[in-house]
């Protein structure tokens, strides 16, 4: 083929940019509509942590690493071709005010900030948690949305009354790009003044902090063309003027679309900071019933998703490695050599990784049987939780795992041992990157919804299998450490 061939058949190929904004990190992908990832891009974000658990960010320096990540990604098109579209999706609640100008009137609060303490209690009095789940669709978090903007309510009242915009970083990025805001209904559940069920605002809430709707991103489905790049954003992405942005949806959500997680009986284990179990399912109620959290997804046609997490458990597995292991940068290579040397049931070792009980592993066992045991603990954890979910009706035909450690070896190999279902990886790392690409593709008309994207995409699907001995080792370890931890088997929230 010559040179004008394959730039003639570039200009004919659609390119769609996909970005997830994590907590640790920004990972974006240059995809074909044809689902060949043509380039990946990572980004480390950075926070000021302050005494009385303040966290916060420079929301100006979120969007200036996240231009710089498009402009990388953008550059790596091929000969000819130009992006069609791009879309983000992020692990969000984080809150942020902003000026008239949509300048940042304050750091954004982290969702992990835990400054606040009373003032939802002195905002809202005493509100009934139930009902909370129910309008939300997450249960009540005190280091959210409405926990910030109650303790502004109650510490800075001028600030949010003069205010021009409320919003969360996510929706800060998108005005940056396109100077328009607006936000999407999955996103908007960590708002928590979103009424899930009707997709718009919890008018009582807006009341209580005396916030005026006015002063909201306006709420719309997944897939929805927000704006389109403006010359500003053009310089700052390297993206032609008037590129179509598209919103993007809530990370896990976002990392199930990427790996073609999409019907009742598929589950998504997705790693990062928590690891977290993703449903899709028919009935809302059956999730709210669980004290799961719960996203909008495929709705109204599709199905509901529904969250279980171990969580902050890659902070705590982290403490054990540097402790017992290795403190040195590739400590995480090493823990999985050494994990992968030692058998099954790491010599009668089990730690369950939640406890961070980092000096409570006796001496006498290796390097290579902790980091077994700390693999095998995550993994039996996962377990428990989805056997509590079967007792309630949520059965699981298939598993998905994504993130970080689903591109290691053995991490993937023990979770299937120990289930002793067939594991299944896609997009890894960049499934989330992934998903918002795809989401991208929907606002532009390229795939009719996320089904029809799976179906025209050709991601690399990776299966493994269950070991036979492996799996009967470890149904005598599940038991005997289910047995121990009963009541330490990870939250729904």
């Amino acid at each position: 083929m010559s040179a004008k061939e394959i730039q003639d058949l570039n200009q004919q190929l659609e390119y769609l940019i996909g970005i997830d904004i994590g907590t640790s990190a920004i990972k974006g992908v240059l995809m074909s509509s044809g689902g060949t990832i043509v380039s990946r891009e990572t980004a480390q974000t950075q926070y000021q942590t302050f005494e009385g658990g303040c966290i916060q960010f420079d929301a100006n320096q979120l969007y200036r690493l996240t231009a710089d990540l498009i402009r990388r990604l953008a550059a790596a098109l091929p000969e000819g071709a130009s992006v069609a579209g791009l879309s983000l999706s992020s692990a969000s609640g984080n809150t942020l005010l902003v000026d008239d100008k949509g300048e940042p009137l304050i750091p954004a609060f982290s969702w992990m900030d835990s400054r606040t303490d009373e003032e939802i209690e002195k905002v809202f009095g005493k509100l009934e948690e139930d009902e909370v789940h129910e309008w939300i669709g997450w249960p009540l978090i005190k280091t959210f949305p409405l926990a910030h903007l109650s303790w502004l309510k109650c510490h800075k009242p001028e600030l949010l009354e003069n205010s021009a915009r409320v919003c969360m970083s996510t929706d800060f990025i998108n005005f940056k790009l396109t100077g328009e805001w607006g936000i999407d209904s999955s996103t908007a559940t960590t708002f928590y003044l979103q009424d899930q069920k009707s997709a718009d605002y919890h008018l009582s809430f807006l009341q209580k902090l005396g916030i005026p709707k006015w002063k909201l991103p306006s709420i719309h489905s997944p897939g929805t063309i927000v704006g389109q790049i403006t010359p500003n954003a053009a310089v700052d992405t390297g993206l032609s003027p008037g590129t179509p942005v598209v919103l993007g949806s809530f990370d896990h959500p976002s990392a199930a679309r990427g790996a073609g997680v999409l019907e009742e009986g598929q589950m998504l284990i997705s790693c990062g900071t928590s690891w977290v179990g993703f449903y899709p399912v028919k009935e809302r109620e059956k999730a709210i019933r669980q004290k799961m959290l719960v996203d909008p997804f495929l709705q109204p046609e599709g199905p509901w998703g529904a969250m279980f997490s171990l969580p902050a458990i890659a902070t705590s597995i982290d403490k054990y490695i540097c402790h017992y292991i290795s403190n040195e940068h590739d400590r995480y290579q090493t823990f999985s050599k050494l994990a992968a040397s030692a058998e099954p049931g790491a010599g009668g070792l089990m730690i369950n990784p939640l406890l961070e009980d980092v000096l409570g592993v006796q001496a006498a066992y290796t390097k290579a049987d902790i980091a077994r045991a700390l693999m095998e603990g995550t993994a039996y954890l996962l377990k428990m939780q989805m056997e509590r979910l079967e007792t309630e009706g949520m059965h699981v035909s298939s598993v998905t795992m994504v993130g970080g450690p689903s591109e290691t070896y053995p991490w993937p190999q023990i979770v299937a041992d120990v289930l002793g279902m067939e594991l299944c990886t896609i997009n890894g790392t960049c499934a989330g990157a992934a998903g918002a690409a795809i989401l991208a593709g929907i606002g532009l008309g390229i795939y009719t919804d996320a089904r029809d994207a799976f179906d025209q995409t050709s991601f690399i699907k990776i299966t493994r299998i269950p070991d036979k001995a492996a799996h009967e080792v470890y149904k005598d370890c599940y038991r005997e450490f289910s047995s121990k931890n009963i009541h330490s088997g990870g939250d729904s929230n």
